[in-house]
């Protein structure tokens, strides 16, 4: 019995362990952020409203109700109320009705569509600030082992120092790069915490001390990146639009749009009578559903200019991100190769240098503070390029 209630207590302590100290990975964070991404719930409740409003202003005109009553006195002895009562009902003809209720639904998609545009540059500002906090996390990662290496370089000089090997001078410049490294360790932190609470926040994620975020499925760095089909949701919405005006054009094709039917019974002093009629527009008369056919038209036209340039926009745009990706990550290669060989083949020859007291502490720093430059320049490179890269796909409406 002892031996179970242990075996339920560790239990129980490693699953509030395992919930306390929970990993995060890119794609739980994008779930996590459509399902709690009011952006999303805003666009389908506008669509709903637009489709809700379309029903409304298509509807059935009501039935109209006409009562009215009139005090008769004529010449003879007869006298008396006469009074009349009717109903009146516009009725549209043939898919009048249908064609209107189609051109406001092909409308509402076009915006719902473009909107998604909107929700992908989220995701795509989302994906950034994670890959931006796994470089800081990385970045922060060689900082504190550059400050590990320097102080027990450190403590080492204090017992050189003990020993009368090394001046005061020479320990009191050492003693101030510690704690300028320590600084910039701190500093570092700090933005690594940041970075991560923003992701959390954007996410919608829970947001503890203890909460992690992997960093194993981030981007590899390439040179070309495939993009597919490009621009594919202005495409679509562009298509709406377009079979909108399309069809608002064939609305007001029709020679007879509707006709109104009313009925009536009338009271008077000596007769009862009973009246029915028929309304009809006649549409050959006015040019009204000529201009219309024309502003449909028009329309139609200036949907596919306004796509045409901006499509010639959009593509110079992305040939010159595509180039500045390029660009960025022939760079990060060139960097970081610089970086291997200064930190694995030059340091080490300066350090065995300043050990063997060939060179003053004043070059070895120097270098040291150059290691760390290359990799401040590292990183920022690599911070443009992950922007580079979502502002890219956003522009280019990949989705993935």
């Amino acid at each position: 019995m002892k031996q179970l209630a242990i075996y339920l207590a560790s239990i129980f302590i490693l699953t509030t362990t395992m919930t306390d100290a929970s990993t995060l990975t890119l794609k739980t964070l994008l779930q996590t952020a459509k399902r709690h991404n009011a952006l999303s719930k805003s666009l389908d409740q506008r669509a709903l409203a637009t489709t809700a409003q379309s029903l409304a202003d298509t509807a059935s005109d009501p039935l109209t109700l006409n009562a009215d009553t009139t005090r008769a006195i004529p010449d003879s002895s007869l006298s008396g109320y006469e009074y009349s009562i009717g109903l009146s009902k516009n009725i549209k003809l043939g898919t009048i009705q249908t064609q209107e209720r189609q051109i406001a639904q092909l409308q509402s998609q076009a915006s719902r569509i473009e909107g998604e545009k909107s929700v992908l540059s989220f995701r795509n500002t989302l994906k950034n600030l994670y890959h931006q906090h796994c470089l800081d996390r990385e970045k922060y990662s060689i900082i504190k082992h550059s400050y590990r290496d320097f102080l027990t370089l450190y403590k080492k000089k204090e017992k050189a120092y003990e020993y009368h090997e090394i001046s005061k001078t020479e320990l009191m410049q050492l003693a101030s790069e510690k704690r300028k490294l320590f600084a910039q360790l701190e500093q570092n932190k700090m933005l690594l915490n940041i970075s991560k609470q923003k992701v959390l926040m954007l996410s919608g994620a829970n947001s503890n001390t203890k909460t992690k975020l992997s960093c194993r499925d981030t981007y590899p760095i390439r040179s070309h990146i495939r993009l597919g089909n490009t621009f594919g949701l202005s495409k679509k919405a562009k298509q709406k639009r377009v079979q909108s005006t399309q069809k608002m054009i064939k609305r007001y094709s029709h020679s007879l749009e509707s006709l109104s039917i009313n009925g009536q019974y009338g009271k008077e002093l000596d007769v009862d009578r009973y009246t029915i009629g028929v309304s009809i527009p006649l549409n050959f008369s006015s040019s009204k559903n000529e201009h219309a056919r024309a502003a449909a038209m028009y329309k139609a036209s200036s949907i596919e200019y306004a796509y045409t340039q901006n499509m010639k926009e959009r593509k110079a745009l992305l040939f010159e991100l595509k180039a500045q990706l390029k660009s960025q990550a022939s760079m990060i290669k060139t960097l970081s190769q610089n970086y291997k060989a200064y930190k694995n083949k030059l340091l080490p020859l300066i350090k065995k240098s300043y050990d063997l007291g060939e060179s003053s502490v004043i070059e070895y720093l120097l270098n040291r503070q150059k290691l760390y430059t290359l990799n401040q320049e590292i990183y920022a490179n690599k911070k443009a390029y992950y922007t580079t890269l979502f502002n890219l796909y956003t522009l280019s409406e990949k989705k993935d």
